[in-house]
């Protein structure tokens, strides 16, 4: 089909120049500007790989340092964070190929098995940003659970049932900015299970099997 006869729309137009500019909003961009010749592939892997160390060192960081500014700084890079995960899963599941092809480029992933290792990384992590969250932000919440914010296991419990699940949970919001947490999470839950790992889990080639019936 020619260019000329495809449908006319620019609602994809509209969102794929909106996230390729909240793209742009983020430290590792920050940090490959600082250093052009570091690898894509490799230094993209250690950036994920080491933020998924530094957010579960964030949780028994911010509820043991007794420091108000060190919390603060946590739990606003956290979120600084959790913004960036979500912006770049959104680009590679929805408009990073459709740009390249617009632009008459051609795209490739370095594979599928790859992203959905990624993909399975960033869930975790968002899971111990948010249970940071938890502590520092404790005076917003109301705990059903005792130790829900006062333990390292009990804050990532709590964002783990916000994160997997939309029934009851053991934290109830009490103001705004609180149900903005709890209702983001929710969000990239529902995300990033029915979408993001819905997806390219599906894209694995499955592996031969010895059993004569599922040949």
């Amino acid at each position: 089909m020619e260019n000329s006869d495809r449908p006319k729309t620019f609602i994809l137009d509209f969102w794929a120049c909106v996230f390729k500019v909240f793209g742009k909003i983020s430290f590792f961009n920050l940090v490959r500007s600082v250093f052009p010749s570091a690898k894509t592939g490799i230094f993209s892997e250690a950036w994920a790989l080491g933020h998924v160390a530094l957010s579960i060192i964030s949780v028994p960081a911010v509820l043991y340092i007794q420091n108000h500014y060190v919390g603060l700084v946590i739990a606003i890079y956290a979120l600084l964070r959790v913004f960036e995960v979500v912006i770049y899963q959104t680009n590679v599941l929805l408009f990073d190929e459709y740009r390249a092809i617009k632009a008459g480029q051609g795209y490739a992933l370095h594979g599928y098995r790859r992203i959905v290792v990624l993909l399975i990384q960033n869930y975790f992590e968002i899971i111990f940003w948010f249970a940071a969250q938890y502590i520092f932000f404790n005076g917003l919440f109301s705990f059903s659970v005792a130790g829900s914010h006062e333990s390292v296991f009990g804050a990532i419990y709590t964002s783990f049932v916000v994160m997997t699940s939309f029934g009851y949970y053991n934290v109830t919001p009490l103001g705004v900015w609180a149900y903005s947490l709890v209702i983001g999470q929710a969000m990239i839950g529902l995300f990033m299970t029915l979408l993001s790992l819905a997806r390219f889990i599906g894209l694995i080639p499955t592996p031969k099997s010895r059993d004569v019936t599922e040949q």
